[in-house]
């Protein structure tokens, strides 16, 4: 056997031990690092108790989810639980509320200000300094195309003055996303409804696949239109899905893999003999955020992308005219978002910088990056939401808007 066989020989072990190592890593820490993914999570497994209790707790069928009327529930903050509560009409509780209410609110979880408490989301400080009633419809995890279709469904008060479409620059993914699980990995609840354009670019509602839990037994046989209207199936989901030979899928995209791989061997290390650290605990989901903001700001930057968000963002101020109501669009940066922005301008504050005059956009990274500080976000290490500093610069803000633009409100 000459040197070149001996070489190849040792060169081809090398890749099975490889091989067979990623294997054994994926398929043993899949179950609690979902973001890494294989073929059989091309139908993952349904757990009828859980599935049931989102069906009763949160499911909505032409919306995907919602805040219930009179809902309550306690999530975990930085370093303490907080709780929140839902009133019988479905907006969030806010004890500033004493009179007509004048301002509605929608959008995403930095909407509902998730892991603060009642009285420090930023409707509430609105409320508070502006003796104004302010009403929280947002919900974790919308794009705006939900956030809008909630706010076309409800009846409003008629004392409704101004309404808010708030949500995270992120937006433009969550709008293409048909069932989060493709965007999301492992949010296998999450189908939700879409907009899509035609070829006159006009804008179409796709309606959710699942109505009910005889959906889900059915989803196999409805999976190829699903996939065919979601967005990320083939762009994110194939892409980044382990199957064999999975050291090809590995250095397809490694730096991804590296830095995951390596965040839950440590943080599966660091379990073992019970040391616990935030930045240890946090730094694989943080992974995931980031890559998340960096494809959403590339998303900016594709003009079929940013036309449907633009579509939807023009359907909103439409209808918002249409039923008496000034439209306010409130963009509110990750913490992921500023950091990119301080090195240079991103993509999506020139697409909102862009948008007319007469849409009320109000984009906060520049006023976030005035007054940067990792204590305006609960978790420092990776952003997660608005603290109540970062919520009471929000109202701030806001308020200050409201006067410049000189938004009437009777």
């Amino acid at each position: 056997m000459n040197l070149d066989s001996i070489s190849f020989f040792y060169f081809f072990l090398f890749l099975i031990f490889f091989e067979v190592l990623i294997q054994i890593f994926v398929n043993s820490v899949k179950k609690e690092f979902p973001w890494l993914i294989t073929i059989d999570d091309e139908l993952p497994y349904f757990d009828k108790k859980k599935f049931n209790k989102f069906l009763n707790n949160s499911f909505d069928e032409n919306l995907g989810w919602v805040r219930k009327p009179n809902e309550k529930g306690i999530e975990k903050a930085r370093s303490n639980n907080v709780s929140f509560s839902i009133d019988k009409y479905g907006s969030r509780e806010n004890i500033y509320n004493t009179g007509k209410a004048k301002i509605a609110a929608f959008g995403d979880s930095y909407t509902f200000c998730r892991q603060v408490s009642n009285e420090h989301t930023w409707e509430s400080i609105l409320a508070k300094e502006t003796k104004l009633n302010v009403l929280n419809y947002g919900v974790g995890n919308y794009g705006i195309d939900q956030a809008f279709m909630r706010y076309e469904s409800l009846t409003l008060p008629k004392e409704v003055d101004i309404v808010t479409l708030g949500f995270v620059p992120e937006t433009i993914a969550r709008v293409h996303s048909y069932w989060k699980h493709y965007l999301e990995f492992g949010n296998i609840f999450a189908f939700k409804p879409r907009y899509k354009l035609d070829k006159g670019n006009k804008i179409q509602l796709i309606k959710s696949p699942i109505k009910s839990i005889k959906d889900i037994d059915n989803l196999s046989s409805n999976l190829g239109s699903i996939q065919k209207y979601d967005f990320f199936y083939k762009r994110k989901f194939k892409k980044l899905q382990f199957s064999f030979p999975y050291l090809f899928t590995f250095l397809r995209t490694p730096y991804r893999n590296i830095r995951l791989f390596s965040g839950i061997a440590i943080k599966i290390l660091f379990n073992l003999f019970k040391l616990r650290f935030d930045i240890v605990d946090n730094y694989p989901f943080s992974v995931i955020m980031k890559d998340n903001i960096k494809l959403s700001h590339l998303m900016y930057k594709n003009s079929e992308n940013i036309l449907l968000l633009k579509k939807i963002i023009e359907k909103f101020v439409k209808t918002a005219k249409m039923k008496g109501h000034t439209p306010v669009i409130l963009v509110m940066p990750q913490l992921y978002d500023l950091k990119l922005a301080k090195i240079k301008k991103t993509p999506y504050q020139s697409f909102y910088e862009e948008l007319p005059q007469s849409y009320n956009v109000l984009d906060l990274t520049t006023t976030f990056l005035k007054e940067f500080s990792s204590d305006l976000y609960i978790e420092d290490s990776y952003g997660g939401h608005l603290s109540k500093k970062g919520n009471n610069l929000v109202a701030k803000t806001l308020q200050e808007f409201i006067k410049e633009k000189k938004i009437k409100i009777n």
